[in-house]
Parts: C-alpha cells; structure tokens; sequence
C-alpha cells in the first residue's frame, strides 16, 4: 500500500487531472492547474516529480512528451485517506463526522441511494452505542 497520506493537497491536484484523463503530459496537467491555480509551470512539474518519487505516478519514457500514469487508483487513494483520517476520530465520533460529510457534500440521488442501502445494511447488525476508544482499558482502572 502506498502512503497517500504523504500525499499533499497540490499533488491530490494534480492526481485528480491525471486520473480523469487516465494519462496526461506535464503541459495538459500544466495547462489545467494553471488555469485553476496561480501555480507556476515549474511549481507543477516539481509536484509531478515528488508523485514520482513518491510512486504515485509513472512516466513513459519512451515517448516524447513523457506521459505520466498513475500508479495508485483514485479510489485506492480515495479508500486508503479517509481511512486513515477515520483511524484518527474516536469512535464515538465517526457518525457525526460522516453525518456532516453528507450535510456538506453535493452528492447525486444514485450515491444517496447507495448510501441509503448500504446503512441500512449496517443498521441490522449495528450496535446500540458505540464505545469510546480513546482511551486504554488499563488507564479506566
């Protein structure tokens, strides 16, 4: 598993482009941000390298241009971050923080449906409280 927490808010930029179009050259990447952004062309190419460094991208090198390719999925990526933001709430906390992820996103019927569906899965085998974890059973003693 890569460490996509490492992973920047301007790299998540970049990556989200690259994954869109599936693959891109440093200009189509450059052309977007800059567009977006206030980002300098050098800032961008020196995001897509540290993605390289960091394994998230791949250049294909036997083309001019290079075209980058990811290396992680977006929904690998997507998975493995709010994950490891979920492993840092107490438990207590994970409803509201979903709760208010919904209150705050536009999401479309279809996604609210799945939503819907799959809670009601969880609600069948869900207990009635959720216990804190924040603290070691030793230290309650």
């Amino acid at each position: 598993m890569k460490e996509v927490e490492s992973m920047s808010r301007a790299e998540w930029q970049v990556m989200r482009i690259i994954w869109t179009l599936g693959q891109a050259t440093s200009k189509q990447v450059i052309d977007f941000l800059e567009k977006k952004t206030d980002w300098k062309a050098a800032t961008i190419k020196t995001l897509i390298g540290r993605l390289q460094k960091k394994n998230f991208l791949q250049a294909d090198e036997t083309k001019r241009p290079y075209v980058y390719q990811p290396l992680i999925s977006e929904d690998e990526a997507i998975h493995d971050s709010v994950n490891d933001l979920f492993d840092n709430l107490c438990c207590m906390r994970k409803g509201y923080a979903i709760k208010d992820l919904i209150d705050n996103s536009e999401i479309s019927k279809s996604d609210i449906s799945a939503i819907i569906e799959t809670l009601n899965q969880k609600k069948a085998t869900a207990p009635e409280v959720v216990e804190c974890d924040c603290l070691e059973s030793d230290l309650n003693e």
